[in-house]
């Protein structure tokens, strides 16, 4: 699938540097306009080759302001809310709504290896948002709400990790699923050190778990999986 990203990118990227000789060699009068056209024909294929072949650094100013626009978790009787910076505004869910909740964790692979985890709640009525006060034009103009009954909360949401604590305070059931396990550590098949200098790295290599991808971890009138997605599609 990389491939499929890498030769268009570098196609356009010769075409564009073929154009910046001859407009250099032969003196094509192609104006300011013509000359910013070409080079960003020739070089911004290349700084997008950059970032998916070695990726892009990021800086602490900017993972503070990543880490700012990340969604929060908190709760209390009432139900849970999440916080939405990115949107300016606010979701809430009540406990009394929940019809049920599962818990997902998989692997998706294809050039690269990513793992999709998370809760998602399956609710009778929908969810309420607020508002912030102070919102980002763009948020001010497209400022519908989703009208969907089923919430994704993944692990990428500060608390996240608290979701099993308060499936068992407010909802009264056992929760024994590991929100953070790692699919792709499912059983350990070897471990070798590799020494280069003065620096020892340690290697392990895994059989990515083939379990269940999906669990409930509560269901109020005890319906399966095919039963909630029938229900809710």
């Amino acid at each position: 699938m990389r491939a499929f990203i890498i030769l268009p990118l570098a196609v356009f990227s010769i075409i564009g540097f073929v154009l910046l000789f001859f407009a250099i060699t032969l003196h094509w009068e192609v104006g300011v306009a013509g000359w910013i056209t070409i080079s960003l024909f020739a070089f911004f294929p290349l700084l997008i080759l950059y970032g998916v072949l070695f990726g892009f650094s990021l800086s602490g100013r900017q993972h503070k302001i990543i880490e700012e626009r990340k969604n929060k978790l908190s709760a209390d009787g009432n139900g849970i809310c999440i916080d939405m910076p990115l949107f300016d505004k606010r979701c809430a869910i009540s406990w009394e709504s929940i019809e049920a909740i599962v818990h997902y964790n998989y692997i998706v692979s294809s050039d690269f290896t990513t793992v999709h985890r998370g809760f998602r709640f399956y609710l009778n009525s929908l969810p309420t948002y607020t508002k912030y006060d102070r919102q980002w034009w763009l948020n001010r103009l497209f400022s519908k709400d989703p009208q969907d009954n089923c919430i994704d909360i993944t692990d990428e949401t500060k608390g996240y990790q608290e979701i099993p604590v308060l499936i068992e305070k407010y909802l009264g059931v056992t929760v024994t699923i590991d929100c953070l396990k790692d699919p792709r550590k499912g059983s350990h098949i070897s471990t070798e050190m590799q020494q280069y200098k003065d620096k020892v790295t340690t290697i392990e290599k895994w059989k990515p778990e083939s379990g269940d991808r999906e669990t409930i971890v509560y269901s109020r009138s005890g319906q399966s999986i095919e039963e909630l997605e029938k229900a809710f599609s």
